[in-house]
């Protein structure tokens, strides 16, 4: 064998046995999401402003709306219907600063699945609202962009409010994209570009969603087996998920693309697709 190829694949075994991750309890079971209408949840994020919230949407097929889940119950509390917005097939959904320096927190939400062939590339930007009552909001930005990539799963929000985006390959090895912050709110796409890929393999389309803590230290990235953790030395996130992650404790959901930390960075939650899954609580020790 090569023995430049030995040498590499030594640092690459290296640096991922190099890393430590924190003890998480397995799987506690919160409750059954209690909404017919909540049926096909893609992505998860705690709320920053409502303490026990999570935010959830649903895959395709579903009009721009999202459902305010307690996180302690399962209980759906309030649905916030999102307009003017188009849901052609929101993939997952991110909780973070407005803007740098931003007091407000706001939810990002990832249009950029391949439904019937379309991808609309889009992110939106929605204010988290005072209240937790159904109701009506409009984005307070959008973001489109192109690139190479067929698909996204996968968004982030790190306490710069900086997005990062993963593609979704089957195989596992997608594209990570650091979105330039200046071209919110510009009607014409930004092109992406990225020489950084997605360190784990995966035999399905892969990865599914991920999670920046709200301390913006760690990181989950969730395939369709596994929750891999990170929790980058110098602050670099794209650079992080170009090595070997730790796996981390996850009870396997039939179809399970989202996963979010809570609101103070104690525990993560998961919550498979289907009519009254499960929501799973995973605490650190």
């Amino acid at each position: 064998m090569n023995s430049c190829y030995l040498f590499f694949l030594f640092l690459f075994v290296c640096k991922s046995q190099s890393q430590t991750a924190p003890i998480f309890s397995p799987e506690v079971e919160q409750g059954r999401i209690d909404s017919f209408e909540l049926d096909e949840a893609s992505g998860l994020a705690a709320s920053r402003l409502h303490p026990g919230i999570l935010y959830s949407h649903n895959d395709h097929g579903d009009r721009p709306r999202l459902f305010a889940i307690n996180a302690s119950t399962a209980e759906v509390v309030a649905t916030l219907e999102i307009s003017p917005a188009y849901h052609n097939d929101w993939e997952d959904i991110a909780v973070g600063p407005c803007a740098k320096g931003d007091q407000r927190t706001c939810i990002y939400i990832l249009d950029d699945g391949n439904y019937h062939g379309v991808d609309k590339r889009t992110v939106y930007r929605v204010v988290e609202p005072d209240t937790m009552v159904d109701q009506t909001i409009a984005p307070d930005s959008t973001y489109k962009y192109n690139w190479t990539e067929t698909a996204a799963d996968t968004i982030m929000v790190d306490n710069n409010a900086d997005i990062y985006v993963i593609s979704n390959t089957l195989g596992g090895r997608g594209m990570i994209a650091k979105l330039p912050a200046q071209a919110w709110g510009q009607k014409n796409p930004v092109y992406i570009d990225s020489g950084s890929y997605f360190a784990m393999y995966s035999s399905h389309h892969d990865p599914a969603g991920g999670d920046i803590s709200p301390d913006g230290t760690e990181v989950l990235v969730k395939t369709r087996d596994y929750i891999y953790y990170w929790k980058p030395a110098d602050g670099d996130i794209v650079a992080a998920l170009t090595h070997p992650g730790i796996k981390v404790p996850y009870y396997k959901e039939r179809l399970g693309e989202a996963v979010c930390w809570s609101a103070d960075g104690s525990a993560y939650y998961t919550l498979g697709e289907g009519l009254h899954q499960k929501l799973y609580m995973y605490e650190r020790a």
